[in-house]
C-alpha cells in the first residue's frame, strides 16, 4: 500500500471499530500494512490539513484518490445490483437507479455508528454531529483501501445492506415526482412557486405547487429543482397516494435472452470475445447483445422479441462504470505509490473508447439497421459498442473479479488507453467552463439539428452573458455528425482558441487576419477581465494557470509589459475605464512577489536585537552595534517610502556634489530611468565603497541591464557582506556582487513605451514597488533605539570633572541603555516572524474552533467568546502560525478593550474563492485616529502603556505577505476586523 503503511505513528486503536465490522462482515485477519492503511483512511481531510507534515506520505491527493475508487466501486456495485435484480429495462432507469443509490448514500453512511466512533477528526469537528457527507467521504475512503487490497467481497457486504434498501425504496416509490405528477395532471393544470431564503452562499429553495382544485403541496432543497421534486412529492402523498402502491421496478422475465445468429461475422465476433475472457457458453447471449445498435433492433423487432433480446444500450451504461472504476482504482494506486497534492482525475472521453474499439478488430460483428449501414459506424456508436462488450463481460461474469485480472494479453496494448494513470487533458467544454468561471461570464449553450434522425447534424453555439458589461455575446460552431457533445465541444474551442491568442506577448498580432466576429469576441473577454480585476476579488494563480490577462507573464516584467501595449491596441478607446479605476492596484497585489521571499530581513534584525538585548553595559557598545541599526533603518525606511524615480544623470550628479573631490564618474552616463527603491540600492553601494576614505570610481559596463562597477583604491577595509546581501532585498530588479576593491551593481530595466495606453498604464503601476508602511513603522523604531544607544555612548564616553559627575554620566548611559533594551525587546516581540515551518495551507472550521478554545483558557470571566461553526471544510492558503499570530493580536486588542466585560465573536464564510473571518466586539470601537492611520498606512501612536504602534501594522504585514487583507469593519457599537484569506488553490472546486 506505499505510503499507506509508512506511518507508524497512527494509532491503529482508532479503527478497532471499523475492522471488528469488517471481519464480522468476512475480511481475515490483517496484516499490519493493511491495517495502517484502515486506520488512514479514517483520516478526514479536516485532520490532514490540521496536522499536515505529521503523517508520513499521506497527503491529500491520496485521500481524494481513495475517495473516487470508492465512489466507482460504489457506482459499479449498484448498477450491477439494479441489473442483476431487473430493476431496469432501459438505460434511463438504470441511471436514476444508481444516481438515486448514490445521492442517499451520506444519508446511510451518517447511521453507522462504528464508522462515526472511529473517525479521525479534527478538534473542531463535533463526533455526535459529524455532517453526512464526512462520513461518507470516509465510508468511500475505506471502500477505496480494501479495493485496491483485494477485498471486493467485504466491500459488497458493505456496502449491501444500503443498496438493497434503496432497491426496496424504488419498488414503492416514484423516481422523478415532478414528471410523473406532469403525466398525471398535465403541465397546464400545475403551478410552481419558489422562494428564496437563507444567506448567499448557502440559499435554501421553498417551493410550493398548487393545482387547478388548490390542492398544494410542499418542498424544500438547495435548489429550485430539489425543491420543487420535493414539492411534487408531499402534493402526491397528500392527494394521490394510490400512486404509491404499485410497484415501479419491472420484474424480471423467467426467459432468458438467447443468442442472435443474423450472421457469420456477427457469430465470429461473439466466439472470439468468449475464448478472450474464458467465458462459459451462457454468456455469449449477452455478448451478442453487445453489437446490437438500436436501429437494428427496431427494423428485425420480431427477432429481438423472440429470442428475448434488446438493443446495446442497457450493457453499454453498465460498461460506463466498470470502466471509470478501474480507471479511479489504477489512478489510487498510483496515488498511494506516489504520492502527491492532487489527483487530476477526468472521466475518458468516447474518442478513448472509439480507439480502443477499433484496436480490436470487432467491427465486423456490429449489427446496424439499413439506413445506418449506409453510414458506416461512428465514433459515438464504436464507443457505445465498446462499452456494451465490456458491460457483457463484466455481467457475464457477475461482476466478481475486478475487470484487470481477467484482461486477455492479445489487449494488453488497449489496457493503457481506457485505464491511464495519469491526468488526462480537460475537455473544451469543461476549460471553458472553468475560464468562464474565473472570469465571472455565465456559460450556456444553445443548439440546433437539421437532416433526418439517422444522419443528423448539430450546431453548438456558446452564449457568454456579462452583468457587468450588461451584454452577451453568442459564438456559433460549426454543423458536425456525432451528437450535441461533439458540438458543445467545438463551439467550446473557438472561445478557447480565442482566449490563447489573447494569452501571447502580442494578443493584437495574433489576430490579424481573424474573422471579424473573433476580433469582436477577443475585445469583449479582455474588457471582461479588464472589469473582473478592477472589482473582485481573484485568485492569482487560477488566472495565471487558465493565462488570463497577461498574468502567466508576470515573471518577466518586459514581457508583461509587451503584452500589456498589445492589448491597448486590440481594444483601443473602447475599454472605458473610470478615472480612480482601481485595476492597477488589482494588478499590483496580484503580481506583487516579495524580494525577500526567505525573510533574511527580519532574521537579521532578530539577529542584530538579540544581540543589543545581551549588551549589559554602556561601555560595551560598538560602533558596530550603531551601525548595524543604521543599516536596517535606512533598508526599512527604503521599503516604507515612495520615492520618485530618477535618471542615472541626475544621479550621478547628485553623487559628484555628495562625494566631491573622492569620486570619479563617467562622463555621459547613459539616460537609464530609476525607480526610488533602485535609487536606494545604488546610494547604499556607493556610500558603502567611499566608506573606506579613498578615491572612489564609476564604470558602467553595460546599458541594459545597467551593470555599474564601484570601486576604490582606499587601503581601509570595508565590510560589504551586510550591504551585498541585504539591499538587493529591497527590490527584485537589482543585484549586489562583492568584488576586491568593491561591488558590482546590477539593474534590470524594463523599457517603457512613451505613449503608454490605459492596460499598459495599470501594468506599470502594478510593476512599482508600493509603500510598505509596517516597514516605515519599523524605520521610525529602529531611529529611536539608535538614538538610545547613541545617547548611552556619549555619556559614558564623556569626560568628567568630578566622581560624583562621572557617576552621574554612568547613571544617564544606564538609564539609555535600559531604554534601549526596553524598546528592542518590544520592537522584537512585534516583529518577530512566526517560528517554524508549517504547510501553506488549513482547513478554516476546525482551525477556528481549535483556535477558540485556546483563547477561551486565557479569557477574562467577565468577556463571552462565541465559537464559529465548521459545518463544511474549507481549505485556505495560509499557515497556522502566521494566522494565529494576527488572530493574537486582533483578539488581545479586543479583550483589552473589553476591561468591563464584554462579548467576542468570531465567525467565517466563504465562496469558491476566498474565505472571510470576522472578529467583532462590542466594546468602546476602534479610535478614529488609529482608523484613520491605518487606512493611511501611517505609523499608529499607541496609546498602551509601553505600546509601539505595531501590533496592527504586523497583522496586516503578516496576512499580506500571505495573500490576504485586513480591513476595518463600521459598526454601530464596538470594532470589527475582517480578515479575507485566499482559498487553496489545490481544492477549488471545479465547474459543474
Amino acid at each position: 500500500m506505499g505510503v499507506l503503511e509508512a506511518d507508524r505513528s497512527l494509532l491503529i486503536g482508532e479503527a478497532a471499530p471499523t475492522l471488528k465490522h469488517l471481519r464480522d462482515l468476512g475480511l481475515t485477519d490483517p496484516r499490519p500494512g493493511l491495517r495502517y492503511a484502515m486506520a488512514a483512511s479514517l483520516i478526514h481531510s479536516s485532520y490532514l490539513h490540521e496536522n499536515l507534515g505529521e503523517l508520513g506520505g499521506l497527503t491529500a491527493g491520496v485521500l481524494d484518490a481513495l475517495n473516487r475508487a470508492g465512489d466507482g466501486f460504489l457506482r459499479r456495485t449498484a448498477a450491477a445490483a439494479v441489473y442483476h435484480e431487473a430493476a431496469a429495462t432501459t438505460s434511463g432507469e438504470l441511471s436514476k437507479a444508481v444516481a438515486k443509490i448514490a445521492a442517499t448514500f451520506p444519508a446511510w453512511a451518517a447511521r453507522q455508528g462504528w464508522l462515526r466512533e472511529s473517525a479521525i477528526l479534527s478538534v473542531g469537528l463535533n463526533r455526535s454531529q459529524l455532517p453526512p457527507k464526512v462520513l461518507a467521504a470516509l465510508m468511500r475512503q475505506i471502500t477505496g483501501v480494501l479495493c485496491l487490497e483485494g477485498e471486493q467481497s467485504v466491500v459488497k457486504s458493505l456496502l449491501s445492506p444500503h443498496i438493497d434498501e434503496q432497491l426496496r425504496a424504488m419498488a414503492s416509490d416514484i423516481s422523478d415526482p415532478k414528471t410523473h405528477l406532469y403525466d398525471l395532471m398535465g403541465r397546464d393544470a400545475l403551478t410552481f412557486v419558489y422562494e428564496r431564503l437563507g444567506p448567499e452562499h448557502a440559499p435554501v429553495f421553498d417551493a410550493v405547487v398548487t393545482d387547478a382544485r388548490g390542492r398544494t403541496g410542499k418542498g424544500s432543497g438547495p435548489g429550485k429543482k430539489a425543491a420543487s421534486q420535493r414539492a411534487a412529492h408531499d402534493f402526491l402523498r397528500r392527494h394521490m397516494p394510490q400512486e404509491f402502491t404499485s410497484t415501479r421496478i419491472t420484474t424480471a422475465s423467467p426467459e432468458q435472452p438467447r443468442e442472435l445468429h443474423p450472421s457469420f461475422a456477427h457469430s465470429r465476433a461473439v466466439r472470439q470475445l468468449q475464448d478472450l475472457f474464458s467465458l462459459r457458453d451462457a454468456a455469449r447471449a449477452l455478448l451478442s447483445q453487445a453489437f446490437v445498435h438500436p436501429s437494428w433492433a427496431y427494423e428485425n423487432r420480431g427477432e429481438i422479441k423472440r429470442r428475448n433480446q434488446q438493443d446495446y444500450q442497457v450493457l453499454a451504461h453498465m460498461g460506463s462504470h466498470v470502466l471509470p472504476y478501474e480507471h479511479q482504482l489504477a489512478l489510487a494506486r498510483h496515488a498511494v505509490m506516489g504520492p502527491s497534492d492532487t489527483v487530476d482525475f477526468q472521466s475518458l472521453p468516447n474518442s478513448a473508447y472509439d480507439a480502443a474499439f477499433q484496436l480490436v478488430g470487432l467491427a465486423d460483428g456490429v449489427l446496424l439497421g439499413a439506413g445506418q449501414a449506409s453510414l458506416g459506424t461512428t465514433p459515438e456508436i464504436r464507443a457505445d459498442v465498446f462499452q456494451a462488450v465490456i458491460g457483457a463481460v463484466a455481467a457475464a461474469d457477475h461482476f466478481e473479479a475486478p475487470l484487470a485480472r481477467r484482461w486477455p494479453a492479445a489487449w494488453s496494448s488497449v489496457w493503457g488507453k481506457i485505464v491511464p494513470t495519469r491526468g488526462l487533458r480537460k475537455d473544451p467544454t469543461t476549460r471553458l467552463q472553468q475560464a468562464s468561471s474565473a472570469m465571472k461570464l455565465e456559460l450556456d449553450f444553445e443548439f440546433g439539428s437539421i437532416g433526418p434522425r439517422h444522419d443528423e447534424e448539430f450546431q453548438a453555439t456558446a452564449c457568454l452573458h456579462s452583468t457587468m458589461l450588461g451584454g452577451h455575446f453568442r459564438v456559433p460552431g460549426p454543423w458536425i455528425k456525432g451528437g450535441k457533445t461533439p458540438a458543445r465541444h467545438e463551439a467550446s474551442t473557438i472561445v478557447l482558441e480565442i482566449l490563447d491568442r489573447l494569452s501571447t506577448t502580442a494578443p493584437a498580432r495574433s489576430l490579424d487576419g481573424a474573422h471579424a466576429l473573433h476580433q469582436e469576441l477577443a475585445a469583449f473577454l479582455l474588457t471582461q477581465q479588464a472589469h473582473v480585476l478592477q472589482t473582485a476579488p481573484i485568485s492569482t494563480q487560477r488566472w495565471s494557470d487558465l493565462r488570463l490577462f497577461g498574468l502567466h507573464l508576470a515573471a518577466d516584467p518586459n514581457d508583461l509589459l509587451t503584452w500589456a501595449h498589445g492589448a491597448d491596441e486590440l481594444l483601443g478607446p473602447d475599454l472605458d475605464l473610470p478615472a480612480d479605476s482601481s485595476l492597477r492596484t488589482v494588478l499590483r497585489k496580484s503580481l506583487e512577489e516579495p524580494a525577500d521571499p526567505d525573510r533574511l530581513l527580519d532574521t537579521h534584525l532578530a539577529d542584530t536585537l538579540r544581540i543589543l538585548e545581551q549588551v549589559e553595559a554602556p561601555d560595551k557598545l560598538t560602533q558596530e552595534h550603531i551601525s548595524r541599526l543604521i543599516h536596517l533603518c535606512d533598508i526599512f525606511r527604503c521599503l516604507g517610502a515612495d520615492d520618485s524615480d530618477i535618471s542615472l544623470p541626475d544621479l550621478v550628479s547628485d553623487w559628484s556634489i555628495l562625494h566631491r573631490r573622492h569620486l570619479t564618474t563617467p562622463a555621459a552616463p547613459p539616460p537609464v530611468q530609476l525607480s526610488g527603491r533602485e535609487r536606494a540600492i545604488l546610494d547604499a553601494a556607493v556610500t558603502a565603497v567611499a566608506a573606506g576614505r579613498g578615491n572612489v570610481g564609476i564604470d558602467i559596463l553595460n546599458d541594459r541591464p545597467l551593470h555599474l562597477r564601484i570601486h576604490s583604491d582606499s587601503i581601509t577595509p570595508v565590510n560589504l557582506t551586510d550591504i551585498s546581501t541585504l539591499w538587493p532585498k529591497v527590490s527584485r530588479t537589482a543585484t549586489m556582487k562583492p568584488h576586491e576593491h568593491g561591488l558590482d551593481v546590477i539593474v534590470t530595466t524594463t523599457p517603457l513605451p512613451s505613449n503608454p495606453g490605459p492596460i499598459s498604464q495599470a501594468v506599470i503601476g502594478a510593476l512599482r514597488p508600493s509603500p510598505e508602511p509596517y516597514r516605515a513603522a519599523m524605520a521610525d523604531l529602529l531611529h529611536d533605539l539608535k538614538n538610545q544607544l547613541v545617547a548611552a555612548r556619549l555619556a559614558e564616553s564623556q569626560p568628567a570633572e568630578s566622581r560624583t559627575a562621572r557617576l552621574q554620566q554612568q547613571l544617564t548611559a544606564s538609564r539609555h541603555l535600559d531604554e534601549a533594551h526596553a524598546l528592542a525587546m518590544r520592537l522584537r516581540a512585534a516583529t518577530a516572524p512566526p517560528a517554524g515551518n508549517s504547510a501553506r495551507a488549513l482547513e478554516l472550521g476546525s482551525f477556528l474552533r481549535h483556535y477558540a478554545g485556546t483563547v477561551l483558557t486565557r479569557l477574562p470571566p467577565f468577556i463571552s467568546l462565541a465559537t464559529p461553526k465548521a459545518s463544511r471544510a474549507v481549505q485556505v492558503a495560509i499557515d497556522p502560525r502566521t494566522l494565529t499570530a494576527a488572530l493574537d493580536n486582533l483578539v488581545g486588542n479586543a479583550i483589552e478593550a473589553l476591561h468591563q466585560g464584554g462579548h467576542i465573536s468570531l465567525a467565517w464564510v466563504a465562496d469558491a474563492h476566498e474565505a472571510v473571518i470576522e472578529i467583532s466586539d462590542d466594546g468602546p470601537g476602534l479610535p478614529s485616529d488609529i482608523a484613520a492611520a491605518l487606512a493611511a498606512g501611517q505609523r499608529i501612536r499607541s496609546t498602551k502603556p509601553g505600546g509601539n504602534g505595531l501590533g496592527l501594522l504586523s497583522a496586516r504585514s503578516l496576512l499580506t505577505r500571505a495573500g490576504g487583507q485586513l480591513a476595518h469593519g463600521r459598526t454601530s457599537t464596538g470594532t470589527a476586523w475582517f480578515i479575507t484569506l485566499p482559498r487553496d488553490p489545490a481544492t477549488f472546486p471545479e465547474p459543474a
